[in-house]
């Protein structure tokens, strides 16, 4: 494949766009949860579920939506996936039951992992070498920043319009970006298709019949994507059990009001979006990547200790966090940059990103039922610790054993 003669940033800034988009479908839901509750009659457990599917859907599906975009092109499931937001989104709206509900998420849920899964090879096609850790560290922060800003945003459209409300204007600015994405990406895609390098259609000489599970099989025979993946779903077990749990500790045990707890949240959220720059940039001045991915696997342990000490006052504690959501940026930049070096070839990048999608997702469903099983066996919040410890140490041998393979897979190339 030729490579492009230039980076085309305005469709890098498109592709991470969509992924914003897609993320703000899961940001929706946390502010809005108690009215949904109120006026559908959700349980604690039902409740969850409208969370936690799109966990469930990532983890399962990720793999399997990474092969689909490398067959049918990775603009065209990334509009597919816009597609099934916009339209799970306002089916939602709608929604008169948990169990519609839930359905319509299942629906958001599979169109946020096609979307997650191709709008990074659309970015890694339309960057030029040189610029390609650059541009995907920038769609490493799609997730903190869609989320970030939905949180935000959602009490001043909840006020005045309600859960129903909210849902309708996400599927507004998701009927939007696709429009975007369907315009910026056709003469990128003609453009491509001349230099050899098409997003938008299966790639060059792929087989149509039986390919699907030798993708499958070629990805998974090899370590690199698999040692990424481990390293995304230590970290987003880490990133996400504090995001959930932290709320409820200010409330349960500082007294803090909703809106305080709400407000120092998203905070950290945020920060976690510089990090992701800082990584993608240090990436590009040749950073070695296992030594960001060690970096924040090492730093990750005593930060967790410091977070869930009573030892320390809450204002250090608070610091701690912003400090762990800032540098812990570093390393989704890092994995997701990854996936064009450890792919196969590059008829499975798509399977690769999906492998990446399905680590992070593995890490996000188990972290916060881990931490809440620990405080709840101990009776004491720092028993979380330990979840933190665990995860850190394990991120740094993943981050170590990455070392040698990329430089083997990097050396013949040189």
């Amino acid at each position: 494949m030729a490579e492009p003669s230039r980076t085309r940033w305005g469709l890098v800034l498109v592709a991470t766009g969509a992924g914003v988009i897609a993320a703000a479908h899961v940001g929706k839901v946390p502010v809005a949860l108690p009215a949904i509750r109120a006026e559908l009659g959700l349980d604690l457990v039902s409740a969850g579920w409208v969370v936690s599917i799109f966990s469930a859907t990532g983890m399962v599906g990720g793999m399997l939506a990474g092969v689909f975009a490398d067959r049918i092109g990775h603009r065209r499931l990334a509009l597919t996936g816009l597609a099934a937001l916009l339209l799970g989104s306002l089916a939602g709206a709608t929604a008169e039951s948990g169990t519609v509900l839930l359905l319509t998420r299942f629906l958001e849920g599979l169109g946020f992992v096609t979307t997650a899964v191709s709008a990074p090879s659309i970015i890694a096609n339309a960057a030029k070498h040189r610029d390609r850790r650059l541009a995907l560290g920038l769609w490493g922060a799609y997730m903190p920043a869609g989320v970030a800003a939905m949180m935000l945003m959602s009490p001043a459209l909840l006020a005045p319009f309600g859960w129903r409300g909210l849902w309708l204007a996400v599927a507004a600015a998701t009927g939007v970006w696709f429009a975007v994405l369907w315009a910026a990406g056709r003469p990128a895609a003609h453009s491509l298709r001349a230099a050899g390098r098409d997003f938008a259609a299966p790639a060059s000489g792929q087989r149509q019949g039986g390919s699907a599970l030798e993708d499958i099989r070629l990805t998974l025979s090899r370590p690199g994507p698999w040692l990424l993946a481990a390293c995304f779903a230590f970290y987003t077990l880490q990133w996400l059990a504090l995001m959930v749990w932290l709320p409820t500790f200010l409330i349960e045990q500082r007294g803090a009001t909703v809106l305080a707890a709400a407000t120092l949240t998203v905070l950290v959220i945020v920060l976690n979006v510089p990090g992701n720059l800082l990584g993608g940039w240090l990436l590009h001045r040749d950073v070695p990547r296992w030594a960001l991915l060690a970096t924040v696997a090492g730093l990750s342990a005593p930060f967790g200790l410091g977070i869930f000490s009573d030892l320390l006052p809450d204002l250090m504690r608070y610091a701690l966090c912003l400090a762990f959501s800032f540098l812990g940026g570093m390393l989704p930049a890092a994995v997701l940059a990854g996936a064009p070096v450890f792919t196969p070839t590059p008829r499975q990048i798509g399977a690769t990103n999906g492998l990446l999608v399905q680590g992070s997702h593995v890490g996000q469903l188990i972290g916060p039922p881990a931490v809440a099983a620990v405080v709840a066996a101990t009776g004491d919040w720092q028993a979380g610790a330990w979840i933190f410890v665990a995860a850190g140490a394990l991120g740094v041998v993943a981050a170590l054993v990455i070392r040698p393979v990329e430089r083997d897979l990097v050396q013949p190339a040189g």
